[in-house]
């Protein structure tokens, strides 16, 4: 029984977070890449192209996470799973954001200085 609890509470929560801050990071990154690189069509391609591959990491990671399997007994290992899960997709996240963020700003730096 809360096996699957585990996955629907999960899938809602991984979705959310994933929808969420791929919107904002799509919304906010579109004008750190302006301020970078200054033409405007470049920028909104390469913003798309990496809330394309946002997309596709998270799905792939959440799918490789459930198949793992949950073996949970207890409502404390219910939380205690999902807390696990649901943050190590939040530190994914953040790793991946601060590399992009610091490879454009090398990028453009290199770009700018030659």
């Amino acid at each position: 029984m809360y096996n699957i609890i585990a996955y629907i509470l999960y899938l809602l929560v991984t979705s959310f977070i994933t929808v969420y801050v791929g919107y904002r990071c799509h919304r906010s990154g579109g004008v750190y890449l302006e301020y970078l690189l200054g033409d405007h069509a470049p920028c909104q391609a390469i913003n798309n192209l990496l809330l394309c591959g946002y997309y596709l990491v998270n799905i792939g990671y959440a799918a490789w996470s459930l198949h793992d399997g949950f073996h949970i007994d207890t409502p404390a290992t219910l939380l205690s799973t999902l807390s696990v899960r649901t943050g190590s997709i939040v530190c994914l996240l953040c790793v991946l954001h601060y590399i992009n963020i610091l490879t454009f700003y090398l990028l453009t730096r290199k770009y700018i200085h030659s």
